[in-house]
């Protein structure tokens, strides 16, 4: 059965298009890890309502100009590296799969850029609401990031038939270079005519192309339910789509915005008025079960792979990437991993990142059921680690702590085989890699 397991996985990244998605997720790792810090010093320092300008209490011991100089800094480079990933995304995706049937990737790459930003001005023209600016567009964004890549994957396909063959030389006189301008013209006229089409598409329909408002009613379905055979599907669906590299719905499944709901605050009226939790009306709150202890913050899994990677010592490579993200992922800010490692669109973590949220989200309901822990009813500060929401949102209960502490060990548990499974993989793929370039060349 493993071994069969194996095969499928195996011949899965093996597919084109999934080699060229994980070659452009490992060049646009140095840009996820530089945002994701950015990021961690935004929400949990440079934020009032954060954790770790509360704590500290920076309102008082923190110079103003300090303050708004990290945050303008903060906001600057997350603009810059989170805002626009899709960018990227397009240009390297379109680039690889051109490189890969050996035709111009440099002029394919630059097409993806202008297909991309056609759409996402045609997002935000259409959007009457929005800002105009093509920079602000949803569809640039990171959690948009499965759009981006599939963008530049279809112009890199045109350009394989109908680009000319291209053999990288050391220099390129101008007029090879011309020629080489003239040969890409008919796949990038292709490509636009195709991208124009996709943008009339969606200004004409205003369709709000993977943004969070195309996944608000889902957000609210799961914070505001009190029916686990509705929230455990809702929540498989959140991190299907977290795992395909549409973020939104996770990262809207904040406790902050979970409290806004009429059901969240009649709980929250409750334990104040009765001094505790335990018997708050909706014990079993999707925004008390989902963002505490199915994605503890959106990190637990994620965490909990980087925990395996440290302690097993499998890869120095993989280490330092694990290394370089675990401060980043303990505040939950997990995009360098989960692109870097990488985990999205990653065969092998497919079924930990959709499962184990959802088995986490079993154990606590029957742990409330129980009583050996409260529902979460408090506000937590933004930018709080994982495995302490539980515990602050449930104002300071112990028990709550200890077993997110046991539920984060389970995790790493499941995680195990999968690790090793993973590693088996990664050297078959490796001597594959190896004979290709033997046959190639």
């Amino acid at each position: 059965m493993g071994e069969r397991i194996t095969s499928l996985i195996l011949i899965i990244r093996r597919l084109p298009i999934f080699r060229i998605f994980q070659r452009t997720l490992g060049m646009l790792m140095p840009i996820a890890i530089i945002g994701s810090y950015f990021k961690l010093l935004r929400d949990a320092v440079f934020s009032p309502d954060s954790f770790i300008y509360n704590i500290l209490n920076f309102d008082e011991t923190m110079p103003d100009k300090i303050w708004y100089a990290g945050s303008f800094i903060c906001n600057g480079f997350v603009r810059v590296t989170f805002g626009l990933f899709g960018l990227y995304a397009a240009y390297f995706a379109a680039r690889y799969t051109a490189r890969l049937y050996h035709k111009d990737s440099t002029l394919a790459g630059m097409t993806a850029v202008m297909v991309i930003m056609f759409c996402a001005y045609a997002n935000n023209v259409g959007n009457k609401l929005g800002n105009k600016s093509m920079f602000s567009s949803s569809v640039l964004q990171i959690n948009a990031l499965l759009l981006a890549l599939l963008i530049g994957y279809a112009v890199g396909e045109i350009f394989h038939w109908l680009g000319k063959n291209r053999q990288p030389v050391e220099f390129e006189h101008v007029h090879r270079v011309r020629a080489r301008a003239w040969n890409a013209l008919l796949p990038a006229s292709v490509s636009i005519i195709a991208g124009m089409i996709l943008g009339i598409i969606i200004y004409e329909l205003q369709i709000k192309i993977l943004s969070s408002s195309t996944f608000k009613e889902l957000v609210i379905q799961i914070q505001s339910s009190n029916n686990l055979l509705e929230i455990i599907p809702l929540a498989f669906v959140v991190m299907l789509l977290s795992w395909i590299g549409i973020g939104y719905p996770l990262t809207s499944l904040s406790t902050a915005t979970a409290l806004t709901s009429g059901v969240a605050t009649d709980n929250l009226s409750y334990a104040l008025k009765h001094g505790g939790s335990w018997n708050v009306p909706y014990k079993f709150l999707g925004s008390s079960l989902v963002y505490p202890y199915g994605a503890m913050g959106g990190a637990s899994v994620v965490l909990a792979l980087i925990v395996i990677i440290l302690l097993s010592h499998q890869n120095k490579e993989t280490e330092n990437i694990a290394k370089a993200n675990l401060l980043p992922v303990a505040f939950n800010s997990t995009w360098g991993f989960m692109i870097g490692m990488p985990i999205i669109l990653n065969p092998v973590l497919f079924l930990p990142i959709v499962l184990i949220p959802v088995i986490n989200i079993i154990i606590a309901s029957i742990a409330i059921f129980l009583h050996i822990i409260t529902p979460c009813v408090y506000p937590v500060l933004k930018g709080t680690p994982g495995i302490l929401i539980s515990f602050f949102g449930s104002n300071g209960n112990w028990s709550n702590l200890v077993f997110s502490m046991c539920l984060f060990i389970l995790d790493i548990l499941m995680l195990i085989p999968i690790s090793l499974l993973g590693q088996r993989i990664e050297r078959k793929l490796k001597a594959y890699e190896y004979e290709k370039g033997q046959e190639s060349a």
